[in-house]
């Protein structure tokens, strides 16, 4: 079967028997006039008032005159009327009204990007299958990011603090390590073994550029206070940074407080209900901050630490050292002890109770101050112990006394230039012993409260230079 039209653009042969073979050649050169190069002067609804001939557009989606019904068609203006042309699928042409190409997809003309504007793009596939979640997809061996001028710089952005904006970096498509703003706007480092799991490695604090070692190999910087929860039944080998991830013992929540860089952070271990074996301070904290170790203040005998038959409850035995304690009870043969320039503060409720030698102790240059309310439930050598240059003040506090304890040495002792400053203090309960004993240099100050002024059912003594005041 012979057909008379070319089988793309429909172009007119010139059959064998046809007469006047030119006009049939003329009206294939005038398509061709108007298909090749395709440019048209823009896109419109009505013929123009004045067209000229050559004259090419395409016909608006709602039309009227000449051009009703012609709707995405191409027309051109030639030999004094419109001719029109229906395109087909992936045509192509140029809009100088808009300086944009365009590509007709069986409906209608679609603008493309300009090959040197390329944007608004959906996605880009480089030697790759792009997706609606990985709009942008390049499979390389690497990529050059150039500058064009002098630097150059890489932007990853988010819409706010709570969102992320990193690198993530992959093995088998499993995440291994990622950097950026994960989840808020500090900078933060952190791995993975299976993509699940995560370890973060190391956080840059955003207000102070301060660096921090979350996992450890170096001191973890805090970027907030911290607070270590133990209890009997918790667990040394946990976090200790939530009421199931808590430690079991106190000495172990110290430990964890002195390996960090507080960074000026309070750092509170929090005891729960029970009783704990003795624990020793033996270095200060980092960043010379204080560590606070809080029971419970309205009931005090339910967190016992005990340092046993001859050890310590709890010691803090190094310079710089300092430390607040609140709400718990202190037994064994010394209930605290703070020596070698340390500073111990007691505060809140703290209670006492059986000591074979002292409840507060402090010397070679230690510090102690006792504001609060103190419960005494045992006796032991002395109360308030206070040796070789070490200084004791209990001011405003309320003692209590219970059960009538002997002091077998003195309730206040001061020795070797030992310095005890105690008043304003309210006393109620009964004790027996000697109320006080200055010696060896050692000065007791009540600030004129008088000779009765500590419990006991016997007189002062002052011997060896001691003072009482």
């Amino acid at each position: 079967m012979t057909t008379e039209t070319t089988d793309i653009l429909s172009l007119p042969f010139i059959m064998p028997s046809q007469a006047q073979k030119h006009v049939t050649h003329n009206e294939a050169l005038q398509m061709l006039d108007l298909l090749v190069q395709l440019s048209v002067s823009g896109e419109a609804a009505a013929p123009p008032a004045s067209p000229s001939p050559g004259d090419r557009m395409i016909v608006a989606a709602v039309a009227s005159g000449d051009f009703a019904g012609r709707e995405a068609e191409l027309a051109v203006f030639r030999d004094g009327g419109w001719e029109f042309v229906k395109p087909q699928p992936g045509w192509l042409a140029f809009d100088r009204a808009r300086g944009r190409p365009l590509v007709f997809d069986g409906t209608g003309w679609i603008e493309l990007p300009s090959p040197s504007e390329l944007s608004n793009l959906e996605t880009v596939g480089i030697n790759a299958a792009a997706d609606a979640e990985n709009r942008l997809a390049v499979a390389s061996p690497s990529s050059l990011f150039n500058h064009a001028g002098d630097g150059h710089r890489l932007k990853v952005n988010k819409a706010g603090e709570a969102e992320t904006a990193s690198l993530l970096f992959q093995s088998a498509y499993q995440g291994r390590a990622e950097m950026g703003l994960a989840g808020n706007d500090d900078f933060a480092v952190k791995v993975s073994p299976d993509g699940v799991q995560w370890r973060e490695a190391l956080r840059v604090e955003r207000a102070t550029g301060r660096v921090g070692f979350p996992s450890g190999g170096v001191r973890e910087m805090l970027f907030a206070p911290r607070i270590y929860h133990v209890n009997p039944g918790g667990n040394d080998g946990a976090s200790g940074l939530s009421t199931p991830q808590a430690f079991a013992t106190l000495q172990r929540a110290v430990d964890a407080a002195l390996a960090l860089d507080a960074a000026g952070n309070a750092v509170t271990i929090q005891l729960a209900s029970g009783s704990y074996s003795s624990a020793t301070m033996s270095r200060p904290m980092f960043d010379g901050g204080t560590l606070t170790i809080q029971g419970n203040d309205a009931a005090p005998a339910n967190v016992v630490i005990d340092g046993g038959a001859t050890g310590t409850a709890l010691r803090v035995d190094a310079a710089g050292a300092k430390a607040t304690v609140r709400g718990v009870k202190l037994t064994g043969s010394i209930g605290l002890w703070a020596r070698y320039g340390a500073v111990v503060f007691l505060r809140g409720r703290v209670a006492f109770g059986p000591s074979a030698s002292r409840h507060v102790g402090a010397d070679n240059g230690a510090y102690v101050e006792i504001i609060g309310n103190v419960e005494i439930a045992g006796g032991a050598q002395q109360h308030l112990y206070a040796n070789q240059g070490g200084h004791i003040l209990m001011t405003n506090s309320t003692v209590t006394l219970t059960g009538t304890p002997a002091f077998s040495s003195a309730f206040a002792l001061a020795q070797y230039t030992g310095l005890l400053s105690a008043y304003g203090n309210t006393y109620s309960g009964v004790a027996t012993g000697v109320r006080y004993r200055a010696s060896g240099n050692g000065v007791i100050f009540v600030n004129g409260s008088g000779e009765a002024v500590f419990p006991g059912n016997a007189g002062g003594v002052i011997i060896g230079g001691g003072q009482y005041l």
